[in-house]
């Protein structure tokens, strides 16, 4: 079980190492905190779970198919992306995540920038373009995924040869672990 929890470690801790933490007086702003709560307001939230699940399964994907010895089949792929999308949404809460963005946001943009964008996304069109970035995010991510998908061959591949050119020693080293 190692290799699991090794990668789950390693995601947790790119998380944890690369989200700045927020001040105190960061926190104390009210637009920041208003910008985070508009920009996940209602399907915002659970798109950004589900692409993070994404994005955390697979490693998981790797390392559980590195121990079986084969490719996860798609049914199996895509119950394992449900189990972490579940396990997200019960451990990781929309307070913390926008209390995290509204943090990025003072860091990023002054206090008449959050005023101006604020009032933008109170607009119809700033709601809009709030509700539309969810279907716009969803469709792409499902067109990236398609066409990864058809390419994945090719991507592998790719990747071999330049990773043998790249770090001969280390590839040697792996191909010698795999013909043991």
């Amino acid at each position: 079980m190692r290799p699991l929890s090794a990668s789950l470690v390693s995601l947790w801790l790119a998380v944890e190492v690369l989200a700045p933490t927020p001040t105190a007086a960061q926190s104390e702003s009210p637009e920041a905190r208003e910008l985070a709560s508009l920009t996940f307001s209602s399907d915002r939230f659970d798109l950004f779970l589900t692409q993070a699940a994404r994005v955390g399964t697979f490693p998981m994907k790797a390392a559980l198919e590195g121990r079986l010895g084969r490719q996860l089949t798609e049914d199996e792929s895509r119950r394992l992306s449900e189990v972490f999308l579940r396990i997200f949404k019960d451990t990781i809460h929309q307070s913390e995540v926008e209390a995290h963005f509204a943090g990025l946001f003072v860091r990023y943009y002054s206090a008449e920038e959050l005023k101006e964008l604020v009032a933008f996304y109170r607009t119809p069109l700033g709601l809009k373009t709030l509700r539309f970035s969810s279907f716009t995010t969803a469709e792409s991510d499902a067109w990236f995924h398609q066409v990864t998908a058809t390419r994945k061959r090719e991507f592998a591949e790719r990747f071999n040869a330049e990773f043998a050119r790249e770090f001969p020693a280390l590839n040697r080293e792996r191909e010698h672990k795999q013909r043991q």
